[in-house]
């Protein structure tokens, strides 16, 4: 029996312990949710402080902890306007949206999205995720979308038609296997939209809040890029490790759109509690005061370095490492040979692609733990490669 098969009891940091005591090592974080691990302390005494105050009133009313939390987004993003939501579903459904009433006086609705992107699995989320599998079964599929090749900017401005208002990516894709867009594709496709009048926006519901080492992947992507520090895409989603085990999602517009969707056009009867936007707060806070985002890129080269070592070894399985920060992943030579550990949980992705998404708070015996996990798994399958 594995951690997929049994059933969890508790958990503490990146251990999880199954209802007969058994423990298993989590390299998923709860599919990148859990940021600082499971049973933070900060995110207890979060919930419990701000339950004794107000937790629920609907986004018809203003709280503090709402309009705070948007005002430190805005502060890691650019100037624009927040939509608090429950999850990123809910938060790429109201891009969708945006995009929609953007371009409805000109009759444009098409947005372009890439293959193997994954955007959630609403009716709109499948119909925009590019990988067949999610769709099956729930013909005819919502149309308005049309799925393009992933770091290819040609491909991009070939596929623009009289109908196209927007183009939707991650920065790192992660369901399509830990693969990062390149600078050029990202300052490409800023010049594109602006070029085309289109909206970009960037899913950042797995890959954002500093996984990648900076608030949202693409500023880790950009980083020292000549011209990078001038790039914003018009829209962002979030949600996952925001609420870091609590459910809420966001997204954030910059500011020549952020009010296209004005009162009446958008709601969310949960979205954006004092309950939810507490704990999000607190996260921030605790990621910042320790300095998490640093550590992310300090021990996930550590880890790239020791998973790219493991692919020169058993170059029969593995083929390369790639990511960064705590969103990493390995390309097998054949995924469907490859056995799971028995104690150790991570993501499934797409094609030939195992991934790892490590909380923030992850420690460097932790790390040695999970890399010497990956070497078992991997060694079980095929001896060193020869030295010639």
């Amino acid at each position: 029996m594995d951690a997929l098969t049994s059933s969890l009891a508790m958990a503490r940091v990146i251990t999880f312990f199954d209802v007969a005591g058994k423990r298993y090592l989590d390299l998923g974080a709860g599919i990148a949710v859990c940021c600082l691990g499971h049973a933070h302390p900060a995110i207890t005494e979060a919930l419990t402080e701000q339950s004794k105050k107000l937790i629920h009133v609907s986004n018809l009313y203003f709280t503090e902890p709402q309009g705070r939390l948007a005002a430190e987004l805005v502060r890691r993003i650019g100037p624009g306007k927040c939509f608090f939501a429950n999850s990123g579903a809910e938060a790429n459904e109201g891009l969708f949206k945006l995009a929609r009433k953007f371009g409805h006086d000109e009759g444009r609705f098409e947005i372009l999205t890439a293959i193997n992107s994954f955007h959630g699995r609403t009716m709109a989320g499948i119909a925009a995720t590019g990988q067949d599998k999610v769709k099956k079964g729930f013909e005819p599929i919502m149309p308005g979308f049309r799925h393009i090749p992933f770091n290819d900017l040609e491909a991009a401005r070939k596929a623009i038609s009289p109908a196209t208002v927007a183009i939707m990516i991650e920065g790192v894709q992660g369901e399509g296997g830990v693969t990062p867009a390149t600078p050029e594709y990202l300052l490409g496709l800023r010049a594109l939209c602006n070029e085309k009048k289109l909206l970009l926006f960037m899913d950042g519901v797995q890959c954002g809040h500093y996984r990648t080492g900076k608030f949202q992947s693409f500023q880790r992507i950009l980083e020292n890029v000549p011209g990078g520090e001038k790039f914003l895409p018009d829209g962002i989603s979030m949600a996952k490790s925001l609420g870091g085990g609590f459910p809420i999602g966001a997204f954030w517009v910059r500011a020549p759109f952020a009010d296209l969707l004005g009162p009446g056009t958008h709601a969310s009867t949960f979205g954006g509690t004092p309950l939810a936007c507490a704990v999000a707060l607190k996260i921030l806070e605790v990621i910042e005061h320790e300095r998490l985002d640093e550590h992310a890129r300090k021990l996930g080269e550590w880890l790239k370095n020791e998973l790219e070592r493991l692919a020169k070894t058993y170059s029969q399985v593995v083929k390369r490492a790639r990511g960064f920060g705590f969103m990493l992943g390995m390309e097998l030579v054949e995924k469907k040979k490859f056995r799971r550990s028995h104690r150790v949980t991570r993501p499934p992705l797409c094609n030939s692609q195992t991934g790892c998404i490590k909380p923030a708070c992850w420690s460097f015996p932790q790390a040695h733990k999970s890399s010497d996990c990956c070497r078992r798994s991997i060694s079980s399958h095929r001896k060193p490669a020869k030295a010639l």
